[in-house]
């Protein structure tokens, strides 16, 4: 398993304050997450006009925080960030030392995290003619969003039609920055819960509710939306609470019954 957490950011005026409090809860949502992966962890943030930073490296999340470079990167976000995504990893395929395996995983135009393992992913590379960069399976979904994105935005329906083919387990979160306003949610059956703040228009994401409840603190300006398991949630910053809503479908399989 690994955990996924992160920050997508609605339009809105940020103080510094505003944004000292969602690096500190953003850290924690990371540290939560760290016995989910203890091989690896990376963060990304994207900005309103595509530009964009990413850092990972082999290490489990408590030893990367404290790395001068995370600091540099916190210290660096803008009020301009429309999502902060974060990854732990355990390593089941693929090489810890390796950054290429780490997430977040980039492909052309595509920032991507993903939880979950497809069995099927060595089949799908070669009959989508995908080229590989990284050892692990969970690549291939980045760079199948990245070839349905012709024109920088993700086409959805396509992406989705790709994704049928899968078999496995999976729940993801990615961006275009061609597209930089919109962040793709895919929950799958690997679990992943989100939470919205109407008051500072931003919504939360961790793979365990109870990481969001432990960052949270007691804060009950934050609502968990419901979102339930094999859907497809396409986020747009100008409009958080009017999502595009999808039907998620592909072949789930448990470590139990692979063949």
């Amino acid at each position: 398993m690994c955990g996924q957490t992160g920050i997508i950011f609605g339009d809105a005026e940020r103080s510094p304050n505003d944004m000292e409090y969602f690096r500190e809860l953003f850290l924690r949502l990371l540290l939560l997450n760290r016995k989910r992966g203890p091989h690896a962890a990376g963060v990304a943030a994207v900005n309103a006009d595509g530009s964009f930073q990413l850092l990972k490296r082999p290490l489990e999340a408590a030893a990367f925080t404290l790395l001068p470079e995370y600091d540099e990167f916190m210290d660096s976000l803008k009020p301009e960030v429309t999502l902060l995504m974060g990854h732990t990893r355990f390593a089941t395929v693929g090489s810890v030392e390796k950054t290429e395996n780490a997430h977040p995983i980039r492909s052309g135009n595509c920032l991507g995290t993903v939880n979950g393992t497809i069995f099927n992913a060595d089949t799908l590379f070669r009959r989508f003619n995908l080229t590989r960069f990284a050892e692990v399976d969970s690549e291939l979904i980045v760079r199948l969003a990245d070839k349905c994105a012709p024109d920088g935005r993700i086409q959805i329906e396509k992406f989705l039609d790709c994704l049928t083919d899968c078999r496995g387990q999976l729940s993801a979160v990615l961006n275009s920055l061609a597209a930089p306003k919109e962040v793709v949610i895919l929950k799958g059956n690997k679990p992943l819960s989100l939470f919205y703040n109407p008051k500072m228009n931003a919504i939360i994401y961790s793979s365990e509710t109870t990481h969001i409840m432990t960052a949270l603190r007691g804060d009950r300006n934050w609502l968990k939306l419901n979102l339930p398991h094999m859907t497809c949630v396409v986020f747009n910053v100008e409009d958080l609470i009017s999502p595009q809503i999808h039907r998620l479908k592909f072949i789930t399989q448990s470590w139990r019954n692979k063949r």
